[in-house]
């Protein structure tokens, strides 16, 4: 029962802040006049039940519940603390004995909570980038992986430099040039026993080694004849030539279109992290190296042997024999041949051995770059 004591609202209001409670309005001047009871005011329950973390508060790590304990305690209304909402931070710090102080203390807490988590950020985000450092790699020329266009741009390269070469020192021997070293400057040339001079030679040679070269049929030689009208050369040796010329172009054509698919090769094996063109270019140069001494070997131990095993292989029976007394023959005798064959197999093999010399210069200078890519990666793996 109330009274109207007044000590009874003294009591009152001591009672209600000791036990945490609080009335939902000021009770008014009349109420405490009449000895009316509580029923008019409402309960406060000062202790409100953690819900634990939700998506709009979610649950901070081990790292930094430390640093967030201040800051939820001072912004919890009642959580433990029993501070009822009409009151402020410095109100309620002061009626709990303390000081205005702390509660800016636990302002600042909260401050420095939120600012851990930025600090987690950014650890988080330098974490990305050591990751992402240790993804990136260094593109060195010429060490790449092969794949499989890779391998057949190098098996290309392989055997195309064969025919490559061998094109090139055959259009270098099929030239004026040659015939102008072989008929003058060659030591020991033999004279023509028929009564054709250097000079003739190298004016009727010429039409032949053009021949060679040009796109012009088989009349180009029916029409180069003697000072007398007489035709140089029979019907049989323009059959020949005729022979000879389809088999040398073919060589040209292959030669060309050798060296055509090997450039766009040799640009793709070169890009960044391409395997690049020092395993083609080796190789070829090996396989040209040993056909080259095959042939060379079988050359010295029978000439004439290879001499005619070599027609044999690519002319018919019968039209590449002929006569001492025949132009072909005059022009052209055993030791312009084997002069020949040795001027090919000369500029094959210097052909083969330049870009051999030159795939092993860049050697150093890439097992550096290799070298230094392991250590840019073992030091970014202990980051």
């Amino acid at each position: 029962m109330a009274t109207d004591d007044p000590k009874n609202s003294d009591d009152l209001l001591s009672r209600r802040l000791s036990s945490g409670t609080e009335p939902s309005r000021a009770p008014a001047a009349d109420d405490r006049a009449s000895g009316s009871h509580l029923e008019d005011t409402q309960a406060f329950d000062t202790f409100h039940d953690d819900p634990g973390p939700t998506r709009e508060t979610p649950a901070r790590s081990a790292g930094t519940d430390t640093a967030a304990k201040p800051a939820q305690a001072s912004a919890d209304t009642g959580a433990g603390s029993g501070k009822p909402a009409l009151l402020s931070d410095e109100e309620w710090a002061i009626l709990g004995g303390g000081t205005a102080a702390g509660a800016g203390a636990s302002a600042a807490g909260t401050s420095g909570a939120g600012k851990t988590g930025k600090t987690g950020k950014a650890g988080r985000k330098g974490t990305a980038d050591v990751r992402g450092d240790r993804s990136r790699e260094v593109d060195v020329p010429g060490t790449g992986r092969f794949g499989a266009l890779d391998v057949i741009g190098t098996i290309w390269i392989t055997l195309a430099m064969p025919f490559v070469l061998a094109a090139i020192a055959v259009r270098a021997v099929a030239s004026g040039l040659f015939l102008k070293f072989e008929y003058f400057y060659r030591p020991g040339f033999p004279v023509d026993d028929y009564g054709f001079t250097s000079d003739d030679r190298l004016h009727y040679g010429s039409y032949a080694v053009d021949y060679l070269n040009n796109l012009d049929s088989s009349r180009y030689l029916a029409d180069v004849v003697l000072p007398n009208g007489v035709p140089v050369f029979a019907a049989e040796e323009i059959t020949h030539m005729a022979d000879v010329k389809a088999l040398v172009q073919l060589l040209y054509l292959v030669g060309v279109i050798a060296a055509v698919v090997g450039v766009v090769f040799a640009l793709y094996l070169s890009r960044r992290t391409g395997p690049g063109l020092r395993h083609g270019i080796r190789w070829g140069a090996v396989l040209t190296f040993v056909a080259a001494t095959a042939l060379a070997v079988l050359a010295v131990l029978g000439w004439d042997r290879f001499f005619t095993g070599f027609h044999t292989l690519f002319f018919d029976q019968g039209t590449w024999q002929f006569y001492l007394d025949d132009a072909l023959i005059r022009l052209f005798p055993a030791p312009f041949w084997i002069d020949a064959g040795i001027a090919v197999g000369v500029i094959i093999l210097l052909g083969a051995l330049i870009p051999l010399i030159l795939s092993f210069m860049g050697a150093g200078a890439r097992r550096k770059a290799r070298k230094a890519e392991r250590t840019e990666a073992k030091r970014t793996e202990t980051v």
